[in-house]
């Protein structure tokens, strides 16, 4: 199951223009299926004190401008939720043609409710779906505590597979078992699932990163959010096995209808 709502995330994840028109495929959180739309004027974009007390100096330019915004944005299925966006404001220069020009460049820090991440989260077990879901949340402000969640849902579905976390010791308390080590389990003991543990093993180094070393971008993130969510469909996504069926019984009918097939069309 190709994962299209990374493609939306990333482009909102590198900010937009302040024209609501041109905003970017925000993704809906209660249907997923919906684009998020400005909700007629309910957004507002405002310098910030500290920006314009700089205006007066000498060598003061356009780009010093920053600012804050906020906007609530709806969905075309009325049944949906309301979402809010607030986040940092800033003018850049557009670098046309027609001289100097300057427009406002918005990135969102904070989506409420959070924007869903993965396309299999119906299907993962409910403990994976809760640290996605944290994930989710902390994502625009704080990527690297996000993609700790992240690792942390891989060591949830490890659990969900009965891979133990603890070796037991006769003289101290039992010693944690590394991911590496459990993720490598996983696939000895499931080797159908050898391509998903190989996706895992990557979301543990980013996540590793995020908790270490705290230098991690939005886009970092997503890569390790899209590793586990094809890793999550490989594991509890059936289609892939009704599919391989379906086009076996296709060849080796060589093309002709089935039997149900004249059936369902009498």
């Amino acid at each position: 199951m190709a994962n299209v709502l990374i493609k939306d995330l990333r482009k909102i994840s590198k900010g937009f223009a302040e024209k609501l028109e041109e905003w970017p495929h925000i993704p809906c959180p209660t249907c997923v299926r919906g684009v998020l739309r400005p909700a007629a004027d309910s957004f507002v974009n405002d310098e910030t004190i500290t920006s314009k007390s700089l205006h007066h100096q000498e060598v003061w330019d356009p780009e010093w401008i920053q600012g804050d915004f906020l906007c609530i944005l709806t969905c075309p299925n009325a049944t949906c939720d309301r979402v809010r966006v607030i986040g940092e404001s800033r003018v850049r220069e557009t670098g046309d043609w027609y001289g100097e020009q300057y427009e406002w460049w918005l990135t969102p820090t904070m989506f409420f409710p959070a924007l869903p991440l993965i396309q299999s989260r119906s299907l993962c077990p409910k403990e994976v779906g809760n640290r996605v879901d944290i994930a989710a949340k902390i994502l625009w402000l704080d990527p690297s505590s996000a993609a700790n969640r992240i690792r942390s849902a891989v060591e949830a579905l490890m659990d969900e597979h009965g891979i133990i976390r603890y070796k037991p010791s006769r003289r101290a308390k039992p010693s944690r078992i590394s991911l590496d080590e459990r993720i490598s389990t996983f696939k000895t003991a499931l080797p159908q699932h050898a391509e998903a543990a190989d996706m895992l093993l990557a979301v543990k180094w980013i996540g590793n990163v995020g908790s270490h070393e705290g230098v991690l971008r939005i886009l970092d993130v997503l890569e390790g959010v899209e590793f586990l969510d094809h890793a999550l469909s490989l594991i509890y996504d059936t289609n892939h096995d009704d599919i391989k069926k379906r086009a076996a019984e296709v060849t080796a009918r060589r093309g002709r209808p089935s039997s149900s097939t004249f059936s369902a069309s009498s």
